[in-house]
């Protein structure tokens, strides 16, 4: 996922204290198999997958199906993301802030404000505060500082837990993102490699071919 998407550390429902932690040591890349599971209020599906992040907010998602294909892939750089359908031959393209309520697309336009970092912890277990873009936010920390969940006064959402410790940074195991529209993805993480050097073209789509068109004329996948 550093104390931000991937450095933000906590602890599971019964508190067990993360051992290994180096203060100030963060995740500046995190590649990982993944499972993910995506709820919409139209309906959920799941599958396995890959995810490559680097710092500060670029990442890189394949949705594989049962047989090994890539069946989606999810592509963001700052304000805009791409999402790649491979079978269709088409990607579409734009700025998040044209991502349409439909298909889980909606909670990949949060993923810049998941991996925001957030305040520095101080003695309480609960500070407000106004993210980059202007929304104020309720972070929340465990008994060690580190942050358990994030909420926007919109009612955005996003929980870590399960974490480890990798290499003195502390990674959570599952990360959960629902969206004040009713969508929601959960991502489990299996032995991630944090800081560990990404080649650009990983986070780069390849639209050799491709269709590109604009977020707008998205009918569903």
């Amino acid at each position: 996922m550093m104390v931000v998407f991937f450095s933000l550390a906590g602890c599971a429902a019964v508190p067990k204290p993360l051992v290994g932690i180096i203060p100030g040591k963060e995740a500046e890349t995190v590649q990982s198999p993944i499972s993910i599971s995506i709820r919409t209020p139209d309906g959920s599906r799941g599958g396995r997958g890959y995810l490559i992040f680097k710092r500060p907010d670029r990442f890189h998602l394949a949705i594989l199906s049962p047989f090994g294909l890539t069946m989606m892939e999810v592509f963001s750089d700052g304000d805009r993301l791409t999402c790649l359908i491979p079978s269709k031959n088409t990607a579409y393209s734009g700025r998040i802030a044209d991502l349409p309520a439909r298909e889980g697309l909606r909670t990949w336009g949060l993923m810049r404000w998941v991996v925001e970092k957030p305040p520095v912890p101080g003695p309480a277990l609960k500070r407000e505060h106004v993210t980059a873009d202007g929304r104020r936010e309720t972070v929340y920390y465990d008994s060690q500082g580190v942050v358990l969940r994030k909420e926007t006064e919109e009612g955005d959402r996003v929980s870590f837990s399960d974490y480890q410790v990798y290499n003195g940074v502390a990674f959570p195991s599952v990360m959960e993102l629902s969206a004040v529209t009713g969508e929601s993805v959960r991502i489990t993480f299996d032995e991630p490699e944090l800081n560990v050097p990404v080649e650009e073209g990983a986070l780069v789509p390849n639209l050799d071919g491709v269709t590109v068109l604009p977020f707008s004329a998205f009918n569903g996948f």
